[in-house]
């Protein structure tokens, strides 16, 4: 115990005698031997420096090419985004080519010129077609989902369309699978419903509603949208059907108006010098023929 409390107290001196001591035995060892261990202190004495060394060039280097990595995927996932777009853009047009080429009808492409921002009573936007382009109130304005609506208020220029959602408008419909009437109705609570429906009546959800040609006022077939609820409420003598419109008001893009209809369309009402064929046309309707 008396050894390390002497080495302790002088552990300096210590050092410096320890040192002395291995130089002098470094001094009196052979050249090779020598060069062998001063190779040898070297290489245990640099090691973490050359390791640090060779750490951060590598680190640099990873750093660089992950910079790398992380621009290339940013320019792919740019160029995948264009594609994208450009694939649905070409989808929206040959659509559109193939709604305006239906021979059965006559379409007048149309831009929006203002929407309605939130949907009171009557809904209305305005496009830019007008009298000078052979617009009449009352021409049905679709796009390629469905029925929109119906020309409004018509000016040389320009026009206004009210829209399916407005609580003054209503449409005679037919479910597309059962073929049971009803007429489409929205006001700002339910949103879109179909009224006039009996209970037993055979509707159900996902069912497809459109337009059923009776009225005159809109052709036949045009999509109205998708049944979401069926309820029969107690003591109810009809049912409530929610629908879900085939047409996103709020991201409507492109319509057209119905300028001309050939009185060979599905449903559309044939004239009236002919009514015996339009009665029983009539009666077909009600029935399970398109």
């Amino acid at each position: 115990m008396a050894l390390p409390a002497f080495l302790q107290r002088h552990r300096d001196r210590a050092v410096l005698l320890a040192c002395v001591l291995a130089s002098i035995t470094l001094m009196r060892l052979p050249d090779d031997l020598r060069m062998t261990l001063a190779r040898g202190l070297g290489t245990v004495v640099y090691a973490p420096a050359d390791g640090a060394i060779w750490l951060g060039g590598h680190l640099r280097r990873l750093h660089g090419e992950n910079e790398a990595l992380r621009e290339r995927l940013m320019t792919l996932a740019d160029e995948w985004r264009r594609g994208e777009e450009y694939r649905k853009e070409a989808i929206r047009l040959r659509r559109l080519l193939e709604f305006r080429d239906r021979e059965s009808y006559r379409f007048l492409p149309a831009e929006l010129l203002s929407y309605p921002l939130d949907f009171r009573e009557r809904n209305l936007l305005r496009i830019d077609r007008g009298r000078r382009d052979g617009l009449e109130e009352g021409m049905p304005v679709v796009s390629p989902a469905g029925l929109i609506g119906a020309v409004f208020a018509v000016h040389e220029r320009t026009a206004e369309v009210q829209l399916l959602a407005s609580k003054d408008f209503a449409v005679s419909c037919r479910d597309r699978r059962s073929r049971v009437l009803g007429v489409l109705k929205w006001d700002s609570r339910r949103g879109f419903h179909i009224d006039r429906v009996d209970l037993g009546e055979d509707v159900q959800v996902d069912d497809i509603f459109m337009t059923s040609g009776l009225g005159s006022r809109f052709p036949e077939g045009f999509l109205l949208g998708r049944v979401t609820a069926v309820d029969a409420p107690p003591g109810a003598l009809r049912q409530e059907i929610a629908l879900e419109p085939a047409v996103p008001l709020p991201r409507l893009e492109d319509v057209f108006v119905v300028t001309a209809v050939s009185p060979h369309a599905p449903g559309f009402p044939l004239p009236a010098e002919a009514p015996d064929s339009s009665a029983q046309r009539g009666g077909g309707g009600e029935g399970g023929g398109p």
